[in-house]
């Protein structure tokens, strides 16, 4: 059975009966209009506070027995027809006066005297009071509750422990038998989650209550007024009764008691209660991010009257705990986001050395399963599929990545842990998956990724506080879904579904992913780039490089020339130039052949290399001709550099290959104002050199 739905009724009317009656006790009153409970006084005024409009049936008894000291013999009451010769301002105390004055509409406010203690608002139409007796304390009776409450409440370290702790102060500042934490599911079923018991009531620790228990007008009261006190289950309800005005004024301009506490019980809720074997109860509420999240329930054996210094302490109590609870739980997530953080930086770590994300998936996976609590993984970018831990078959997933892309693309985490109910066909029939968090990958419109997190179904043995009846009654208002008689425990089985996705881990599972998707995207990227810088060095061999000899070619040997010339000019540097060509290579080639004659240039070129200092840059002129770039270089240093390439060259003795010298010009820089001038001048040394008989080498010192 889904937890969303209704438990199953074990009567005979079918479900489209009942669903009217499901519908009306949705829009049941929850309390009864113009009527109050017994343990205080109502009155309500015009808006002036000269006249009394309305008064409880018991208002006169009420302030009789608890009349104010100070109150003018004017204003005494001993029957209710004496309300009509009241003046509220000379009645009540001039404190109430002013705190209302003060406060806006609907906004309750509190006084109290030693004898009473009120509770009133206003609204446009009206202002209300409330009175009930006031019980004084010793004067820091509140001040010590709530100091030894807060620090029990601090010391709670984990979130059972915290409530553990409420409910054993509520139980212990309120006296009822039985306190219970009340948590609301998403779909306002509750369970007990703890519970402080004692006799005669039985423990109804992890029972269930259906969200018809506390219907929608039931809950919603609880945004308005935080307690919900019924101290009699049994006592009828005490009607307002009109003063000043007429019934039917009252009916066309109803009395809005939901901000009080003194509002009667509705007939049903209270059968329910009497149905529980409950006297007397009282209910706060726990809100989260200003939404209902649960309530601490009490109930008595016996009738009981809470005062109302002790309600206003319970509820201090029950925020302060929230607020404690909600900050145990946003360390609890502070946690989980450090191990989360720690599983990224190692995804990244390993991502320095992996190939591909699929590797990293099974790198990693084992500690994914840990901290998602998940049983599979499955990591999908393009056509290939990754899949760890425990997953559905492939045709499923197929099936399941197919209805993302239609469905779920552009969401950034689709989950549920109702799958089969939710996406009926997803899975065969007899899976045993429920659960699916999912995130899309949007990186480009061809290539899609996404990262899914699969679990097991979880089934649950759930215990209901009896036997979910749904009993027909007939109200004033029509026919209503009745209270429940019995509350004996009452087992289901709860099938379909996994454990829910928590919020924190949809944002840890999308960081995860696009850390994936990331990764991916780099590899592929340096993929790319890796091919482009490898075309991009081939084209900078052939623009930079000679193809044969494989050192520098003449448009690059230009460009430092052009360089180094700059720099002379611009900082006073020096420098100079080698240049020089083979002595009779054309009667090589002509000789040996073309083949010959290119082995030699590339034989040259390596011995040149060896000769040069790392400093010097060389490269092929063109033809046999070669030039050497000596930076930051001088006669006579350049003299020297150029014999040790010529001696080099000259002992080149390679098998096969004829014995080759070379001549070489050499130029330093003199103030040139291009570069072709100091080409002019080593070109001149290197013919000099070869009139004067070859293989040696001369100095182009003299500008033309």
């Amino acid at each position: 059975m889904s937890h969303h739905e209704h438990p199953q009724s074990t009567n005979t009317e079918s479900d489209t009966q009942l669903e009217p009656l499901i519908a009306a006790c949705e829009q049941e009153p929850i309390y009864i209009p113009h009527a109050i409970q017994g343990f205080g006084a109502t009155i309500v005024t015009n808006p002036s506070m000269t006249q009394v409009l309305y008064a409880s049936a018991n208002a006169a008894a009420f302030y009789a027995q608890h009349q104010e000291p100070s109150t003018p013999l004017t204003a005494k009451i001993t029957q209710q027809s004496d309300w009509l010769q009241i003046n509220p301002q000379e009645f009540f105390p001039d404190s109430l006066f002013t705190e209302l004055n003060d406060a806006g509409c609907n906004e309750a406010i509190w006084v109290e005297t030693n004898t009473l203690s009120y509770l009133a608002w206003r609204t446009d139409s009206y202002w209300i009071i409330e009175a009930e007796p006031n019980y004084p304390h010793v004067s820091n009776w509140f001040e010590v509750q709530f100091q030894r409450a807060f620090h029990l409440l601090r010391s709670s370290q984990t979130q059972q422990q915290l409530l553990q702790n409420l409910c054993d102060l509520v139980q212990g500042i309120a006296d009822y038998n039985r306190v219970m934490i009340f948590q609301f599911d998403d779909d306002w079923h509750g369970k007990v989650i703890t519970e402080a018991v004692r006799e005669p009531f039985n423990s109804l620790l992890h029972h269930h209550f259906p969200a018809s228990d506390i219907p929608p007008q039931a809950r919603a009261m609880y945004s308005k007024n935080p307690i919900r006190l019924i101290p009699d289950c049994e006592q009828p309800p005490i009607p307002l009764t009109t003063i000043h005005g007429t019934a039917a004024e009252a009916e066309a301009n109803p009395i809005d008691l939901s901000t009080g506490l003194l509002r009667a019980v509705s007939p049903l809720h209270s059968q329910y209660l009497q149905n529980l074997g409950v006297g007397a109860s009282s209910s706060i509420a726990i809100f989260k991010d200003q939404a209902l999240w649960g309530l601490v329930a009490c109930h008595h054996s016996e009738p009981q009257v809470l005062d109302r210094r002790r309600r206003r302490l319970l509820v201090r109590i029950v925020e302060f705990a929230a607020e404690r609870l909600w900050l145990i739980h946003a360390r609890n997530i502070e946690r989980y986001v450090i191990r989360m953080q720690e599983a990224r930086e190692q995804l990244a770590i390993s991502a320095k050395t992996a190939e591909t994300p699929h590797e990293l998936v099974k790198e990693h996976a084992e500690r994914w399963l840990d901290l998602f609590q998940c049983h599979g993984i499955c990591y999908v970018r393009g056509d290939k599929m990754t899949t760890m831990g425990q997953n559905p078959s492939s045709r499923e997933l197929q099936k399941i990545v197919r209805w993302l892309e239609e469905h779920a693309r552009d969401e950034f985490a689709w989950h549920s842990h109702n799958l089969k109910d939710e996406v009926p066909g997803l899975l065969l029939e007899n899976s045993l998956f429920a659960g699916l968090l999912a995130i899309p990958l949007k990186n480009n419109a061809d290539v899609f990724s996404y990262f899914l997190l699969f679990r097991l179904e979880q089934a649950e043995m759930r215990s209901w506080a009896g036997v979910p009846e749904k009993l027909q009654v007939e109200t004033a208002a029509g026919t209503m879904l009745g209270p429940r008689k019995s509350f004996a425990l009452w087992e289901e089985e709860v099938r379909g579904k996994s454990r829910p996705w928590r919020p924190a881990q949809l944002y840890a599972a999308r960081d995860v992913a696009r850390d994936l998707l990331i990764v991916a995207d780099t590899m592929q990227l340096n993929i790319l780039n890796d091919k482009l810088e490898a075309v991009n060095q081939q084209l900078e061999k052939l623009a930079s490089f000679d193809d044969l000899t494989g050192i520098w070619n003449r448009r690059r040997l230009e460009e430092k020339l052009y360089s180094e010339l700059k720099e002379a000019q611009r900082y006073k540097k020096r420098f100079g130039i080698l240049l020089f060509d083979i002595d009779h290579f054309k009667r090589i080639n002509d000789e040996h052949g073309h083949n010959v004659g290119d082995q030699i240039l590339q034989e040259l070129s390596a011995v040149v290399k060896e000769a040069l200092r790392d400093t010097d840059m060389f490269g092929r002129w063109g033809g046999e001709e070669f030039l050497v770039i000596a930076p930051a270089t001088g006669m006579p240093e350049l003299m020297q550099v150029a014999e040790r390439v010529r001696k080099a060259v000259a002992e080149l003795n390679q098998a096969g290959l004829p014995q080759i010298t070379i001549s070489v010009g050499v130029a330093e820089y003199i103030n040139d104002q291009s570069w072709d001038e100091l080409i002019e001048r080593a070109d001149r040394a290197m013919y000099e050199a070869k009139d004067s008989g070859r293989n040696r080498v001369v100095a182009g010192t003299e500008k033309k």
